[in-house]
């Protein structure tokens, strides 16, 4: 079958998210010690990347942690004045990149059908699309929370394809991330293509269905995959 659809991971596809985070943090960190944290950039750095690791992103207790662990008092200035940082720098750093809204316009132009899926809470990861103004080019979004689970599944992208009207074999999912995002694409029999960017540019695949079928490395290489598949047909 050829293509009909196209769909997008949000974090390291559509905007480089992992920069994002690096600066959210080390910005949130000095405003921390410009607050009366003592102690240095490097150790609280490392420090605040462990807990993140361990408690996962969407814990929202970050930074009380991260004093807990470094054996301070609990501060509610520092901690705010971390806060305070982070959402001015994630937000200054929320924005698609340089090929995104052109290829997701031509893709639209060209009668396919666009959604997202990912993982995470409704609500941010559709404020980050409505931030960057791309919430109107997808004809369909859906998050994992809205399935009852913060993680991705296989069912997360079934729920997609049948709004899209389209078969998993006719529909491309496009992601940065091989152990998380592809591995459930290929779980619900969708066309995978991994994005070479963000801190998973290196990552390897831990099972062979972590495996994507097509790799890119810009998001505009999407069209070169399309030909390679329909002329395959």
């Amino acid at each position: 079958m050829k293509v009909k659809a196209v769909l997008f991971d949000i974090e390291d596809t559509l905007y480089d998210s992992s920069l994002q985070m690096r600066m959210a943090r080390l910005n949130a960190i000095r405003a921390m010690i410009e607050a009366g944290l003592p102690l240095d950039l490097e150790t609280t750095y490392k420090k605040l990347e462990e807990i993140v690791d361990e408690y996962g992103p969407h814990y929202n207790k970050h930074f009380d942690k991260l004093l807990e662990r470094l054996g301070l008092k609990w501060n509610p200035a520092v901690i705010a004045a971390g806060v305070v940082a982070y959402r001015e720098t994630s937000q200054a750093y929320l924005k698609p990149l340089p090929e995104t809204f052109l290829t997701l316009v031509k893709l639209r132009d060209q009668k396919y059908k666009l959604g997202i899926v990912s993982d995470g809470l409704a609500v941010k990861e559709w404020q980050k699309l409505i931030q960057m103004r791309l919430h109107h080019l997808f004809h369909s979004v859906v998050i994992s929370e809205e399935l009852g689970s913060i993680k991705l599944t296989s069912e997360v992208f079934e729920k997609c394809l049948k709004d899209l009207r389209v078969k998993p074999d006719e529909s491309l999912y496009v992601s940065s991330r091989p152990n998380e995002a592809i591995l459930h694409a290929n779980k619900a029999g969708l066309i995978t293509v991994r994005l070479r960017m963000g801190d998973h540019v290196v990552e390897k695949a831990e099972e062979a269905e972590a495996e994507a079928k097509y790799e890119i490395t810009r998001l505009s290489e999407i069209f070169d995959v399309i030909k390679i598949i329909d002329a395959s047909q």
